[in-house]
């Protein structure tokens, strides 16, 4: 989540050939599937099981598929997830990794923007406070950066769900070695989405010269930011501009190793 899915769609949809289509979130559906196979008697033999998961793919793929593009021999869904629960097996998986602490700053923005996504306006009185203060003023935190966050729960909430998504894609790749994953940094395509993109097309197999141009929303970024909007800005670094030394500290207690084991710093000394 906030790390680009989106975008990564609709770039993955510019080829004529696939159709990237919503947010079907399988993961719980899926996981309440898996234990059913585990845990009751009507699934004890292995063909059993199998039968029942092959039923269970077909109805994934065919819900999929009736939100694609009629002509699109390629689907895929976007969810904002981890890779395991795998709702299908034997497909090919894209994971977009992103700085922890830009996800941090966005997902921030997007509790604020959806306040019923979240219990905690409930827990932390203070930030209902906060929220008064943005919805009368959309620019509140870029003229008050350091309230963004200042609330150590919200900070170490959301560290923990993008350290966590990162060790689960790790565990997929060490649980399903065959498994065709490709690895996607979101800076990466900042910094040449057009060569990236190319990337990612030759993973899926299908000829990079039958898309359309990166013209308009699958450009990187946003020219002007828009504080109260899902897509709200869509830059790199945008952490430095709202982090407090406070929330250095908290990032590096929680997840700085993280950082370091995926590139984005070389040690804790920032």
């Amino acid at each position: 989540m906030k790390s680009g899915t989106n975008w990564l769609g609709s770039l993955l949809s510019s080829h004529e050939a696939i159709s990237v289509v919503g947010e079907f979130h399988w993961d719980e559906v899926v996981s309440a599937f898996n234990n059913s196979l585990k845990q009751l008697p009507v699934y004890q033999s292995e063909d059993a099981k199998e039968n029942a998961r092959f039923n269970f793919e077909e109805m994934v793929r065919k819900t999929v598929e009736s939100y694609a593009e009629p002509t699109a021999t390629l689907i895929g869904e976007r969810t904002p997830t981890t890779i395991i629960p795998i709702p299908i097996r034997n497909v090919p998986h894209i994971s977009i990794l992103r700085d922890g602490r830009d996800v941090l700053v966005s997902r921030a923005f997007h509790l604020y923007n959806n306040p019923e996504t979240t219990r905690l306006f409930d827990r932390i009185p203070e930030m209902n406070e906060m929220l008064q203060k943005f919805r009368s003023d959309p620019w509140y935190f870029q003229k008050h950066p350091e309230d963004l966050l200042c609330h150590q729960e919200m900070v170490r909430d959301s560290i923990r769900f993008w350290s966590e998504h990162l060790e689960r894609d790790e565990l997929a790749v060490s649980l399903y070695p065959k498994l065709k994953i490709k690895f996607v940094r979101y800076e990466d395509l900042h910094r040449d989405v057009s060569q990236e993109r190319k990337k990612l097309f030759e993973f899926l197999d299908v000829d990079p010269s039958k898309s359309s141009k990166i013209l308009g929303h699958l450009k990187p970024g946003f020219k002007k930011e828009r504080p109260s909007e899902f897509l709200r800005k869509g830059s790199v670094g945008d952490w430095t501009n709202y982090f407090t030394e406070q929330n250095k500290d908290w990032f590096k207690e929680y997840a700085g190793k993280q950082l370091i084991q995926y590139g984005y710093e070389t040690s804790f000394d920032w």
